[in-house]
């Protein structure tokens, strides 16, 4: 009799912790498929760090999905599926994080970054890669602080040949910067002054 009640009991605190998985779950999966474009939209510093990549919010989705079912329902044929089905979603999102991402993402890592001259709320990134065996550059402007804070690409620059190596680049006066290559060509992209927004991405080659 004991038994009985506990388990009536807990039945419906199981239901509310499945609900919860599977509300966080959807939010999860729809930020996955949502947020990257928000993010590519507004450029927000916040957006852009956050949603840069997909696989994350796929796979807490997965997980909080696959959590979710069996304390939804009572059918073993069910958990099964759902078991299976997360256990090859994690397995993949695991192979693609180890083999495939690696070569796609360029494994960017901050090498520099310069304050506006003048006091400007503004500052220049520059991150380091590589595409297997060619270094990679890139460079992005923040303009402003905290959660009002933009991010801006302003070059990338492949070395596949080394006059396209970037050798050098800075503030030429608070709204624009000057680019130097290796082969010694000089670009200067200048900047919205009110935004902080290159007027183009300077790309190599």
């Amino acid at each position: 009799m004991t038994i009985t009640v506990d388990i009536r009991t807990d039945r419906p605190r199981r239901r509310v912790l499945g609900r919860v998985l599977l509300a966080g779950g959807v939010t999860a999966g729809v930020a996955c498929a949502v947020m990257p474009e928000v993010a590519e939209s507004t450029r927000l510093l916040l957006l852009v760090t956050a949603f840069e990549y997909r696989w994350p919010g796929f796979l807490v989705a997965v997980v909080l999905l696959g959590a979710a079912v069996p304390l939804l329902t009572e059918r073993a044929t069910v958990r099964r599926r759902v078991l299976a089905v997360g256990a090859a979603a994690v397995i993949g999102t695991a192979w693609f994080l180890m083999v495939v991402f690696p070569m796609l993402s360029g494994g960017w890592e901050e090498t520099g970054r310069k304050a506006a001259p003048e006091g400007a709320d503004r500052y220049l990134v520059v991150e380091e890669g590589a595409a297997v065996i060619d270094p990679l550059w890139r460079v992005s402007v923040v303009d402003g602080s905290g959660l009002g804070a933009h991010h801006w690409p302003a070059g990338f620059f492949n070395g596949d040949a080394a006059d396209h190596a970037l050798m050098d680049v800075s503030w030429a006066g608070p709204g624009a910067l000057r680019f130097t290559t290796a082969d010694g060509t000089v670009t200067t992209v200048r900047l919205d002054p009110r935004t902080g927004k290159p007027e183009r991405q300077l790309s190599v080659p």
